[in-house]
């Protein structure tokens, strides 16, 4: 119970991604048409590619640990890890502040996309080439997921409860697109509305959750450098 506190609150951050949720709700959009089933399919292929990635990682991460961890607190390490996350950081603040919103020129173009993929002429190839373009644009930015693994990892748990960990990890953050879509099957024009304001947010805040992210990404990566745990410690102790 005490990996799933610390866990489940990162999942609710994964629920807003643009994989887990904006996605589902510009499918439900469809305005004719709609294949249900292949919104359900894209959810699953999603989850299943986090899961895969989670139990990659997960596999992968006691072995090398010991040298990660040596690589990073080298004096390259903590170089490479100051510089890009500094990068990330200005990114971030250029993305959010000085980034003009522009509108939107490829609506028919994504349009056309959604209907390969949910629309009355959606194929299988079409549903199964957004969920794996999702998924890669996310890997970037799926630094709550990362963190949960990391939690699990080290929690020392038998290898079928961190896999029962992901698991509940990647159905929970799944949970409000899957709602929504049984709500859309069983009555569209009462969820329509909802969707149309949820989408609208999305859209909306879009720029600056992705500038936030960026920096906060960036932020962790200078804090992990052993340059700043240094400076903190001496602050602590010298105030």
């Amino acid at each position: 119970m005490d990996v799933l506190s610390q866990i489940l609150p990162l999942a609710l951050l994964d629920m807003i991604s643009m994989s887990t949720l904006a996605i589902p709700v510009w499918f439900l959009l469809t305005p004719r048409g709609l294949r249900a089933a292949n919104v359900f399919l894209y959810l699953f292929l999603v989850g299943a590619g986090y899961f895969a990635m989670g139990l990659a990682l997960v596999s992968v991460l006691p072995a090398v640990r010991g040298t990660v961890e040596s690589a990073i607190s080298s004096p390259v390490g903590n170089v490479a890890l100051a510089v890009v996350g500094g990068l990330l950081i200005l990114v971030g603040a250029w993305y959010g502040l000085l980034r003009r919103k522009t509108p939107t020129r490829n609506e028919g173009r994504l349009s056309r996309w959604r209907d390969r993929a949910v629309g009355p002429q959606a194929t299988l190839g079409g549903v199964v080439g957004v969920a794996v373009i999702a998924v890669l644009l996310e890997i970037a930015t799926m630094f709550p997921y990362l963190s949960a693994i990391e939690i699990i990892d080290d929690s020392g748990q038998p290898v079928t409860v961190r896999v029962a960990l992901l698991a509940i990890y990647c159905l929970t953050m799944l949970l409000p697109a899957l709602l929504a879509t049984v709500l859309r099957v069983i009555s569209a024009h009462l969820v329509q509305p909802a969707l149309r304001r949820l989408d609208r947010w999305l859209r909306d805040g879009a720029q600056e959750n992705t500038a936030w992210l960026l920096a906060i990404a960036g932020f962790l990566l200078i804090t992990s450098t052993s340059w700043f745990r240094e400076f903190a410690e001496s602050r602590i102790q010298n105030p």
